[in-house]
C-alpha cells in the first residue's frame, strides 16, 4: 500500500486521481488512474478529442495487466452536433505521447469508431463500456503522461486499470515501425509509402511481435473502397512473405444495435460502435535480439477503377519481450457468459453453457486443465479441459452446463482453474475470475411469438426457433411469406429456454431505408416481433433493426429451483 499511497500524493496536482480498489481478490490492489470523466467539458471544435496530461504510477511495482476502460454516454450536452450521441459514425483513437528529441512520438493504444447515434439509447445514464488489454503499453504508461481519446460526439470517460504482479512476460521496449496516419490506396499499392524499413531487433529481449491496427475507409470504384471492399495485406521480411491477412470485420453481430445507420454491414476491419480489430504476428523464435531484418508492408494491387483513392488508417507497431516468467502458468482471460459487460449483451443473460476464454501464459504447451465453476456460494461444477496450447494462444472454452439453483441477479458467478499439465500452476494468482450474472426474464408457460414479416421477397431470409437447455427443438419456422401475419401459441413446460430469430442476408426485418432516394421502390416495410400473452397483452417487444440474428433467453415457472 505504500507505493500507492506514494502515487496519490504525486497525482494530486494533475488531473488523474489515483486510488486503491479490489479486483477479484481482497489480497491485491488495484491501481485505478482516472483520466477524463464525464463531469469534464466536451471539447470545442468539430470532432475534436479529450486531452489531458495525467499521472501515471512510477517506481518499483509490476503489473501483471493493464486496463484501458472506455465509457462512452449519449448527453445533449456534447457539441459535436445536435443529438446525444453523435449522429454519424467517426474513427478515433486513443494516444500516449512521449518526447523525441524536440518533438513528440504518438503511439495509439487502440482505436475505436462511434456507432450510429440518431435516436441511439447506448446504456442510458450509465452509458456503454468497452475494455482494452494495453498491458504492452506499460514502458509508455509511466509518469506524467499526455493523453487523447474519443471526440466531442459523446461524452467519455477513460481510465486505466494497474493490476499488481507478474506479468507472463516484461515487456522491453515498444516502437512504431512507422508512423501512424491515413494513407493512400493507391501510394501504399505502388509502395510509395511505408516502404521497406531496417529493424535492429531489442539485443535485450528475448521475443518479438509485429501489431497491426488497421481500418478501411472511403467510396470509391464500383465497390466502394476501401470502407466496402476486403483486401489483403502483408508483411514481408527479408522480402519473404512471412505475414498475409484479410482486414474485414463481421458486423451483423454488433452489441449496439438498433443504430441510426447501416451497422449490420460489414467493413474493412471495423464497425459503427466497435473497436477496431488488431492483428498479432509473433516472431518470437524465428528471429533473436540482434538480429537485423528487412520489414516491408505490402498491400495487393487496385483495381483500374478509381479505388486508388480510397484509404487507409493504420498503426504499426514492434513490441519486444523478456522470456516467459513461469514454465508452467494458465490464466482465466474472461468469461465471456454469463456476464453483465456490455460487449457480451447480445448473448447473456444465459441458463445453460458458461463460456470462458483460458490463455497459456506458462513456457510450456498447455495440455491439460482443471476448471472449477458456478454460482459462487452455490454448488460447483468440475471439467477437465484438453487441447494444446502454445505460449499466450487462447481458447474459448463452451463449459457443461452448471448447477443454477440459487441464480438470482446480480449474484456472482465465479471460475477457478487449477492443475495446468495436472502440475502445479507457477503463478496461481491469475486463477480466479468473477462476473455478474443477469437473470433470462420470465415469462408465462403458454404465450403467442407474433411476427409480421416484411416484404419484397426478404421474408424468405429469415428462420426462427425456440430450443431447450439441451438443444432439443421444441418450435421452429424455416420459411416465412412476404406480408404475413403469424401468431404461433407456445406452450412450456417449466425451464429456461432460447428464442432465436435468424436473418441470412445479415439485414434484420427493417425496411431498406438507405434505397430511399436511388430505389425507393426497393424500401419495403418494416416487420415486427413480439411476444404477447395469451390475452393479448405486449410482453417483450424485439427491433426489427437487429441485424444477423435475434438472441433471447427466457425462463417459465419457478426456474431454477
Amino acid at each position: 500500500m505504500k507505493e500507492i499511497l506514494i502515487i496519490l500524493a504525486l497525482s494530486l496536482s494533475f488531473q488523474g486521481v489515483i486510488i486503491a480498489t479490489p479486483e477479484n481478490t481482497a489480497t491485491r490492489d488495484t491501481v485505478i488512474v482516472q483520466a477524463f470523466t464525464f463531469r469534464d467539458p466536451s471539447p470545442e471544435g468539430w470532432n475534436a478529442p479529450y486531452r489531458g496530461k495525467f499521472m501515471f504510477p512510477m517506481g518499483p511495482l509490476k503489473w501483471e495487466k493493464i486496463v484501458m476502460v472506455k465509457t462512452l454516454k449519449c448527453d445533449s450536452a456534447t457539441k459535436g452536433d445536435q443529438y446525444p450521441c453523435g449522429e454519424w459514425d467517426y474513427l478515433t483513437h486513443t494516444f500516449v505521447f512521449k518526447p523525441k528529441g524536440d518533438t513528440v512520438e504518438a503511439f495509439q493504444l487502440g482505436s475505436f469508431v462511434t456507432p450510429y447515434g440518431k435516436r441511439l439509447k447506448m446504456g442510458g445514464e450509465q452509458g456503454w463500456t468497452w475494455y482494452y488489454d494495453v498491458t504492452d503499453y506499460a514502458p509508455l504508461l509511466r509518469g506524467l503522461t499526455e493523453i487523447e481519446s474519443g471526440n466531442n460526439q459523446e461524452l467519455l470517460d477513460l481510465k486505466f486499470l494497474f493490476i499488481p504482479g507478474t506479468p507472463p512476460r516484461d515487456v522491453i521496449s515498444i516502437e512504431n515501425l512507422y508512423p501512424f496516419g491515413t494513407y493512400n490506396y493507391g501510394q501504399l499499392a505502388d509502395d510509395s509509402v511505408l516502404k521497406q524499413i531496417e529493424v535492429v531487433l531489442n539485443p535485450d529481449a528475448h521475443g518479438f511481435l509485429l501489431r497491426a491496427r488497421i481500418s478501411g475507409h472511403g467510396h470509391e470504384g464500383p465497390r466502394n473502397c476501401c470502407e466496402w471492399d476486403s483486401k489483403t495485406h502483408t508483411y514481408y521480411i527479408d522480402d519473404w512473405d512471412h505475414y498475409r491477412w484479410n482486414v474485414w470485420k463481421d458486423c451483423g453481430f454488433n452489441p449496439i444495435y438498433p443504430q441510426g445507420g447501416t451497422w449490420p454491414f460489414d467493413r474493412a476491419g471495423w464497425c459503427p460502435g466497435t473497436k477496431v480489430d488488431e492483428y498479432d504476428f509473433d516472431l518470437t523464435g524465428k528471429y533473436h535480439g540482434g538480429d537485423t531484418l528487412l520489414i516491408d508492408y505490402g498491400i495487393e494491387p487496385y483495381r483500374d477503377n478509381s479505388e486508388r483513392n480510397g484509404e487507409f488508417r493504420m498503426s504499426h507497431q514492434l513490441i519486444s519481450y523478456s522470456p516467459p516468467n513461469f514454465s508452467i502458468d494458465a490464466r482465466i482471460d474472461d468469461i465471456i457468459a454469463p456476464s453483465d459487460k456490455d460487449d457480451y449483451s447480445r448473448i447473456n443473460p444465459i441458463c445453460s453453457n458458461p463460456v470462458i476464454v483460458i490463455r497459456n501464459t506458462g513456457r510450456l504447451p498447455l495440455k491439460s486443465l482443471i476448471i472449477n465453476y458456478g454460482i459462487h456460494d452455490g454448488q460447483h461444477s468440475q471439467f477437465v479441459w484438453k487441447g494444446f496450447l502454445l505460449f499466450m494462444e487462447t481458447e474459448e472454452v463452451l463449459l457443461p452446463d452448471p448447477d443454477w439453483k440459487g441464480m438470482t441477479e446480480g449474484c456472482t458467478f465465479q471460475v477457478t482453474i487449477d492443475k495446468p499439465n495436472n502440475m502445479q500452476d507457477k503463478y496461481p494468482a491469475n486463477n480466479i475470475m468473477t462476473s455478474i450474472i443477469r437473470m433470462p426474464q420470465l415469462l408465462p408457460e403458454s404465450f403467442i411469438l407474433h411476427i409480421e414479416t416484411n416484404d419484397l421477397g426478404r421474408a424468405r431470409d429469415n428462420t426462427c426457433q425456440i430450443t431447450d437447455v439441451n438443444g432439443r427443438v421444441l418450435f421452429e419456422r424455416f420459411y416465412f411469406e412476404d406480408s404475413t401475419t403469424y401468431n404461433d401459441r407456445i406452450f412450456l413446460e417449466e425451464g429456461c429456454y432460447e428464442f432465436r430469430l435468424s436473418d441470412s442476408q445479415e439485414d434484420g426485418m427493417v425496411r431498406h431505408w438507405w434505397n430511399y432516394y436511388d430505389n425507393p421502390d426497393l424500401v419495403g416495410k418494416n416487420g415486427r416481433i413480439e411476444i404477447w400473452s395469451t390475452e393479448g397483452d405486449t410482453l417483450q417487444r424485439f427491433p426489427a433493426d437487429f441485424g444477423q440474428e435475434l438472441l433471447f433467453r427466457f425462463r417459465t415457472g419457478n426456474w431454477p429451483r
